[in-house]
């Protein structure tokens, strides 16, 4: 008996502390522009639903769309905080970009954005070059 009050009282810590694991709801649409490292500025549109995040672009019918064509994707939200990565690859390169999104309020983002990119250099090896950035996002 006590192993089985024990065990439905563990169940029912670990369903709300699982349920509360996300606290902040980030689905819609989020634009706004990053400044990178070198001082330039990057306009980016992010669409968040069920703490999935995906790149957006116009498609041939001029209106907003998911990008879902890289390789591999990955988010996951926590907290405050979204998490979200993709990878590509094309011809010599390979791609990484990794965002951290944290909740300012209902209608912001603090976005910190890292991009990494390696290209094939013959039987050498590889080069790399990369850049980081970071915004504010806005919700529309």
């Amino acid at each position: 008996m006590y192993k089985l009050a024990l065990l439905t009282i563990l169940s029912l810590f670990l369903s709300t502390a699982n349920a509360t694991a996300q606290s902040r709801d980030f689905d819609g649409i989020w634009s706004g522009s990053l400044i990178t490292s070198n001082g330039d500025e990057n306009e980016i549109t992010l669409y968040i639903e069920d703490n999935n995040v995906y790149s957006v672009y116009i498609d041939e019918d001029g209106d907003r769309a998911k990008y879902k064509m890289n390789e591999v994707i990955w988010s996951k939200g926590y907290g405050e905080q979204i998490s979200f990565v993709w990878m590509n690859k094309g011809g010599v390169w390979t791609e990484t970009q990794m965002y951290s999104l944290v909740w300012l309020d209902s209608n912001r983002i603090s976005v910190h954005h890292l991009r990494h990119v390696s290209n094939e250099d013959g039987e050498s090896g590889n080069t790399d070059w990369g850049y980081s950035s970071e915004g504010i996002l806005r919700k529309e």
